[in-house]
């Protein structure tokens, strides 16, 4: 067996399919096929079930499994460190990112990684949070930032640092008096909010905290569903209602005095921001270099 045999066989058991597998690897179907009847009769073993479309593990393919992949880790691992030894790192990440770690924790993550990889280009791409863990799953993407720690059988969800939400008014009106740090939901209950979009980390976390307090969240005045933080922002600022956002993308308006910004003493609305990885895919010295990267990054914050 060769390296390139035993990259077919682990695609092929991550993907459940030989096409998906022989898109991921740039390879044709025949030499993938060809790939894993070569193993077979190496072993002398089935190592796949293959009933219509669906492809399974046999029990003697996933024993293998668990050796393919550590062989993998260990070729990549060796030449991830020589790699570093020459003082030659390159390649792309394919980076999703839900908004607000998009925003606020990726910048300065990328520009320090750049000064110590500087031949290892980004594509990052932002989707809602739902999306990016849609996006490791499926291995369109390297790595994932979200807000939200969803379990998700097969990937790896490490806390990175905390945050925040709060609760952003015009700086006119209704709130221009209030001087408190804090506003209790009864204060509040009336207002007009601005909502983020379906999916969003933020929106789930606020409406979970409701519910956690019996509040039926269909009496909520909802004026607007609004998917860019940016223009929920203005839209505040305009008297347009009020919303629930990250204190940490807020903190320059309201040190400027451009909204008033509180927490809501009766709800629990801190969150963690996580970094997803994929448990069963094999890193690239690129990508390995990255995630040590980020972890350690992170753990300073």
């Amino acid at each position: 067996m060769d390296f390139r045999q035993l990259e077919s066989f682990v695609a092929i058991a991550k993907y459940g399919s030989f096409t998906r597998a022989a898109q991921e690897l740039y390879l044709t179907q025949p030499t993938l096929t060809g790939h894993i009847q070569s193993m077979e009769n190496q072993l002398g073993t089935v190592l796949f079930n293959r009933c219509g479309k669906a492809v399974t593990l046999t029990q003697a393919g996933q024993i293998l499994y668990n050796h393919a992949v550590n062989i993998l880790n260990m070729r990549e691992q060796a030449l991830y460190s020589m790699a570093r030894y020459e003082g030659r790192l390159e390649g792309e990440l394919a980076i999703a990112s839900s908004t607000v770690p998009q925003k606020y924790l990726l910048p300065g993550l990328l520009t320090g990684f750049n000064r110590e990889y500087p031949g290892i280009r980004f594509v990052l791409k932002q989707f809602d949070s739902r999306g990016v863990i849609d996006a490791i799953v499926s291995g369109g993407m390297d790595f994932g930032f979200v807000g939200t720690g969803t379990p998700y059988p097969g990937l790896e969800m490490q806390k990175l640092c905390e945050d925040r939400l709060i609760l952003i008014t015009s700086v006119q009106g209704k709130f221009e008096g209030f001087s408190g740090a804090s506003v209790t939901w009864d204060e509040i209950k009336d207002e007009r909010f601005i909502l983020r979009e379906e999916g969003s980390g933020t929106r789930d976390l606020f409406i979970n905290g409701l519910r956690g307090m019996g509040i039926d969240i269909n009496n909520l005045k909802v004026i607007a569903n609004i998917e860019n933080p940016d223009t929920i922002k203005q839209c505040v600022r305009k008297g347009l209602g009020v919303a629930i956002v990250s204190e940490r993308s807020a903190e320059e308006e309201i040190r400027l005095g451009l909204l008033k910004g509180y927490y809501i003493s009766d709800l629990d609305l801190r969150r963690d921001f996580y970094f997803i990885s994929h448990k069963n895919r094999v890193l690239s010295p690129a990508t390995r270099a990255f995630k040590e990267f980020t972890l350690q990054y992170t753990g300073d914050l």
